[in-house]
C-alpha cells in the first residue's frame, strides 16, 4: 500500500485544478499592490526614518492576522462535515489508519493557505530595500507566520474531529484559538508573569518579539514560543488522530441535564413564542417568521456578554469619573461588541436559506401559495426578532454612556457647541453599526443561497461587508468614517435585495438543472407564461 495515499491524491489533485495557480497570484498581486499603496500613504514618514519600518510593521499584522484566521477558516468544519454526510465511515472500512485521514485532509485544506503565505513573502522583503528593517527582522518574521498557520490548522482539525455539528465545530476552534492567542500575552503585562511558561504558549508572545528592540532584551522569549507552539500544533494533530476514529459513530442523542441546559429552558419561554396566541399571530401573518425565530435561546449568549460589558463599561467609568481617554476606549470595546454581534447575525443568516435548502424546506416553501417576497421578508423579521433584545439592551447602554459623558463635558466647562458635535457624531457612529446589522442580514441571506457551504457565505458576508470597506479609514480618510458607513450600509442593503427579487427562485431551482428566470419576485418566468418546461442546462 502507497505511504499516505491521501495526501498524494490530494496533491495529484492540486498541482491540476486552476484555482492553486490562481489564488498564489491573487496573494502576490493583492500583497505589492498594498505594499505599494503603503509607499503612497506613507511618505510623510520618510525624514523621521520610519518609512521601511511602519510598512514592515503594518504588513506583519496583517500577514500575523491571515495566517491566524485562514487557518482555522479551512479546517474548522473539514472533518465534521465527512461525519454529517457519511463518508468517514467508508475510509476507516478501508486499510487507512487515522493518520493517513488527518494528514490528508491537512493537505486537502491548508494547501492554498501555505501557497498565498509563500508568495507573500517577497513583497514583505521589500521593506528591506528601503530600510528601517534588519534581516533577522524580516526571517523571524517568516518563521512565526509559518508557526502560526500550522498551529491554526491543526487546532482547527483537533475541533473538527471531536464535532459532528458545524456551529459548534466553528465555535469551539474559534474559542480555543482566541485562549491561546489572547490570554497568553496578558500575562506579559505584568513583570512578574512576562518571564514564565504560561506566556509562552502563544504565537502572539513570539509575534511581539520580532522586532529587534524586543528580540534584544528577551530572545529566550521568542525561542521558547516557538517551540512550545510548535508541540501544541503536532499535539493537536496526535489529539485529531486520537479522537477521530472513535468520534465518527452516530451515537442517539441523550438528555441533558447540565446547568446551561436548565438556565436557557428557563429563558427560552420568554425569547421564543411559545404561547398559542402568540404562535397563532405569527401563522396568521407570516408563517416563515415563526419557521426562523425559533430556537430564540440563541439569545442567551448574546444578552449574557452584553450584561457583562455593561457591568465592566459602568465599573471602569464611574472609577474613573468620565475621563475622555477612558471613555473613548469604553467605546472602542463597544464597538468590539458591535463586531461580535454583527458576525453573529451574519451567521444565522448564512445558515438559514443554506439550511433550508439542504434539508428541502425551502422547495417546499415555494410549493405554498406563499410569494418567494414573503418568504424573504419572512427570515428578514425573524432574524429581527432573534436579535433586537441584544441590539436594543446595548444601544441603551452606549446612550446612556454618551448623555453621561456630554453631562460631565458640561461640568467641566466644555463649549455647548463642543458638547452637540461628539453627541452628534456618537448618534452617527451608533446608527451606522446598527445599521450594519441589517446589511449582513440582507448580504448574509444572498450570500447563503447561493453558496452550498455556509462557511464560504459567513466569510465573504464579513469581509465584505465589515472588512473591506475599513480601507478608506486606513487610507487616511477617517475623518470621513462617520458619513462612509451608513453609505456603505445602504450599497449591500440594495444590492442584496435587489438579487434576492430577482434571483430568488433562480438560485434555490438551480440545482436540478434548470433556472426560472423572473424580472420581479413572485412573477411567474416566461416558460410558465408559455405553459412549457423550461431548458435544461448540461451540468
Amino acid at each position: 500500500m502507497t505511504f499516505l495515499p491521501i495526501v498524494e491524491r490530494e496533491l495529484r489533485i492540486r498541482a491540476r485544478m486552476k484555482s492553486t495557480y490562481r489564488f498564489r497570484l491573487f496573494a502576490a498581486i493583492s500583497a505589492i499592490a498594498l505594499v505599494g499603496l503603503l509607499l503612497v500613504l506613507s511618505q510623510s514618514l520618510q525624514a523621521a526614518g520610519k518609512f521601511g519600518g511602519v510598512i514592515f510593521g503594518i504588513l506583519a499584522g496583517l500577514s500575523f492576522a491571515y495566517c491566524l484566521l485562514d487557518g482555522a477558516r479551512n479546517t474548522a468544519d473539514c472533518l465534521s462535515e465527512e461525519k454529517r454526510s457519511g463518508t468517514l465511515g467508508l475510509l476507516f472500512l478501508t486499510d487507512l489508519r487515522p493518520y493517513d485521514v488527518v494528514l490528508g485532509k491537512l493537505m486537502a485544506t491548508s494547501l492554498n493557505s501555505f501557497y498565498g503565505l509563500l508568495a507573500i513573502f517577497p513583497p514583505l522583503a521589500i521593506p528591506l530595500v528601503i530600510g528601517g528593517v534588519t534581516v533577522g527582522e524580516f526571517w523571524r518574521l517568516v518563521l512565526v507566520l509559518m508557526n502560526t498557520l500550522f498551529f491554526s490548522v491543526s487546532i482547527g482539525l483537533a475541533v473538527s474531529s471531536a464535532c459532528r455539528d458545524e456551529r459548534r465545530a466553528w465555535m469551539g476552534t474559534v474559542g480555543v484559538l482566541s485562549v491561546f492567542t489572547v490570554v497568553p500575552p496578558l500575562l506579559l503585562l505584568n513583570p512578574a508573569w512576562a518571564s514564565s511558561w504560561p506566556a509562552a504558549f502563544s504565537p502572539t508572545t513570539a509575534f511581539l518579539n520580532i522586532f529587534d528592540d524586543a528580540y534584544s532584551v528577551s530572545a529566550d522569549r521568542y525561542w521558547n514560543s516557538m517551540w512550545i507552539v510548535q508541540a501544541l500544533s503536532w499535539g493537536m494533530l496526535v489529539a485529531a488522530m486520537f479522537i477521530l476514529p472513535r468520534s465518527w459513530q452516530d451515537r442517539p442523542q441523550a438528555a441533558t441535564n447540565s446547568w446551561w441546559s436548565r438556565l436557557t429552558a428557563r429563558i427560552a419561554p420568554r425569547t421564543q413564542p411559545d404561547d398559542f396566541a402568540a404562535r397563532s399571530a405569527f401563522l396568521d401573518g407570516n408563517p416563515v417568521v415563526w419557521l426562523a425565530a425559533r430556537g430564540g435561546t440563541r439569545q442567551t449568549l448574546l444578552l449574557t456578554i452584553i450584561g457583562v460589558t455593561a457591568m465592566v463599561v459602568a465599573t471602569a467609568w464611574l472609577l474613573t469619573s468620565g475621563a475622555t481617554s477612558v471613555t473613548l476606549v469604553l467605546f472602542g470595546v463597544m464597538l468590539l461588541v458591535h463586531l461580535t454581534l454583527s458576525v453573529s447575525v451574519a451567521s444565522e443568516a448564512c445558515h438559514m436559506f443554506a439550511g433550508a435548502r439542504d434539508s428541502g424546506a425551502m422547495e417546499l416553501l415555494l410549493c405554498t401559495p406563499m410569494t418567494a417576497k414573503e418568504v424573504v421578508e419572512g427570515h428578514v423579521l425573524g432574524l429581527r426578532k432573534m436579535f433586537y433584545k441584544p441590539v436594543a439592551g446595548l444601544v441603551a447602554i452606549e446612550g446612556v454612556l454618551v448623555a453621561g459623558q456630554v453631562y460631565v463635558m458640561g461640568s467641566d466647562g466644555t463649549p455647548l457647541g463642543v458638547c452637540l458635535l461628539a453627541v452628534l457624531l456618537a448618534g452617527l457612529c451608533i446608527m451606522a453599526v446598527v445599521m450594519d446589522l441589517t446589511a449582513v442580514a440582507r448580504f448574509g441571506l444572498w450570500q447563503g443561497l447561493v453558496h452550498r457551504k455556509p462557511a464560504k457565505a459567513i466569510t465573504r458576508t464579513v469581509v465584505w461587508v465589515l472588512l473591506l470597506p475599513l480601507i478608506p479609514v486606513l487610507c487616511s480618510f477617517g475623518f470621513l468614517f462617520p458619513l462612509i458607513w451608513p453609505l456603505k450600509n445602504l450599497v449591500f442593503i440594495n444590492y442584496a435585495r435587489e438579487q434576492l427579487r430577482r434571483q430568488f427562485r433562480g438560485a434555490v431551482t438551480e440545482r436540478y438543472g434548470w433556472v426560472e428566470e423572473t424580472e420581479f419576485i413572485g412573477e411567474p418566468s416566461r416558460h410558465a407564461k408559455a405553459n412549457v418546461l423550461p431548458p435544461v442546462r448540461p451540468r
